[in-house]
């Protein structure tokens, strides 16, 4: 896979996780996606990478949707 098919899967990946987590804030699914995204920028073999990162993500949002709410 190279940099544009990878950043084209991300890019998907987001507007897809968007729709499925509609209950949280756009640019929080962007920001996990983005966070995740990096944390694998070291790895050599990018081929897996987009599925690596959409597992990882949506593990992070189920986490915060389910999260109970905060005090203010």
């Amino acid at each position: 896979m190279d940099s544009k098919q990878e950043k084209n899967a991300v890019d998907d990946m987001v507007r897809r996780l968007e729709v499925r987590y509609a209950d949280l804030p756009p640019d929080r699914v962007k920001a996990v996606v983005t966070a995740c995204h990096a944390s694998l920028s070291d790895k050599p073999i990018r081929d897996f990478i987009p599925v690596l990162v959409e597992h990882a993500a949506r593990s992070l949002l189920r986490a915060e949707r389910n999260a109970p709410p905060r005090a203010a």
